[in-house]
């Protein structure tokens, strides 16, 4: 169970061994530990130092998030290594071998396919969009899922061959995802009533983007839990590293297949949403640009969780997207290990 607190005054303590959450109104709750397995707070809530000791000694991870995006800013860390020496030696040198590169070759292909299987199920849902149309993208994202599937990592293998491989993936994973949004967008113009002008990240003008940034956001969340629970470090990327500053670079690659699996809820969910547009989006006091409102927070939130109890095919068996995510996490760090070893 995730402890989220999100209402501004909320406040995370300790009594009798257990978490307490007390909110400004007064009411009070207790969690016992072990049912605890991440906390989550924004800005305006608080917790005590008796709280962080009390999770750090039950290496229950304490994430900072952002209220309008549900990214993660910040952790709080116990300061004990939180993975055997192996993965955190074997992390940096993984990210810039060729094992690391085809690694995140894998994960771009298996995303690419994902978005294909997610195209080819909507002209039967809406009749507007041909099957021409998405017959196109898939024929041009097919190529490009192919012509990774044939990369080959050359030899010998230095940081100049390490770049040129980052750059064409970033260059193919960027062309199919333009072809795959200009086809959903015309999905996304059906369901708002609004010119979709492409995937814009924060801040959203539009309702499209504004539920598929806090969509994503859940995702980033789940994903560096993930990502802690194995003893990975979020912050060493493969195809993101140094370009984000202090960010959990990791994050942004091992996100990228479960992207289509928000993408199907944003579809299944923005008809209802935008029926009451001013009830579900609004600007945010604070900046500009277009951000859900509470309300509409709720309703992704739910179908977020909703999709992660879910079931979608891994390795021949239907296995829970939650899980799914988890054992991915899992692998990676026994992957980094054995290249490392080798």
């Amino acid at each position: 169970m995730h402890l989220y607190l999100d209402s501004f005054g909320a406040f995370l303590s300790v009594r009798n061994g257990a978490f307490r959450v007390r909110m400004r109104s007064g009411e009070e709750r207790s969690f016992a530990v072990r049912l605890v397995t991440a906390i989550l707070l924004t800005k305006g809530t608080a917790m005590s130092t008796d709280a962080a000791l009390l999770a750090a000694a039950h290496d229950v991870p304490v994430l900072l998030i952002d209220a309008n995006t549900h990214f993660p800013l910040a952790q709080v860390s116990s300061g004990r290594p939180g993975s055997t020496a192996a993965i955190r030696r074997g992390q940096l040198v993984f990210s810039r071998q060729a094992e690391g590169m085809a690694w995140i070759n894998g994960v771009l292909r298996l995303k690419m396919g994902r978005q294909m299987e997610h195209l080819r199920a909507l002209p039967g849902q809406f009749p507007s969009l041909t099957a021409s149309d998405v017959d196109n993208s898939l024929r041009v994202m097919n190529n490009l899922q192919q012509r990774m599937e044939r990369w080959a990592a050359p030899a010998p293998w230095d940081e100049a061959t390490y770049s040129a491989a980052a750059e064409t993936f970033r260059g193919q994973e960027g062309t199919a995802s333009r072809v795959y949004f200009a086809t959903l967008g015309e999905v996304f113009a059906t369901l708002t009533g609004q010119d979709f002008p492409g995937r814009i990240q924060q801040p959203a003008y539009d309702p499209a983007n504004a539920l598929l940034n806090y969509l994503y956001g859940i995702l980033y969340t789940q994903v560096h839990l993930a990502l802690l629970k194995s003893g990975i470090d979020p912050y060493i990327g493969v195809l993101h590293a140094d370009r984000y500053g202090g960010a959990p670079v990791l994050v942004f690659d091992c996100i990228e297949p479960y992207r289509p699996w928000a993408d199907a809820v944003a579809v299944q969910i923005l008809g209802d949403i935008c029926r009451d547009v001013d009830v579900h989006f609004g600007p945010n006091p604070d900046e500009t640009g277009l951000w859900l409102t509470s309300a509409g927070k709720s309703i992704a939130i739910d179908a977020a969780l909703a999709m992660l109890a879910s079931t979608d095919v891994r390795d021949g068996r239907q296995v829970r997207r939650s899980v799914q995510i988890d054992a991915d996490a899992r692998a990676l760090a026994g992957r980094i290990v054995m290249s490392y070893e080798r």
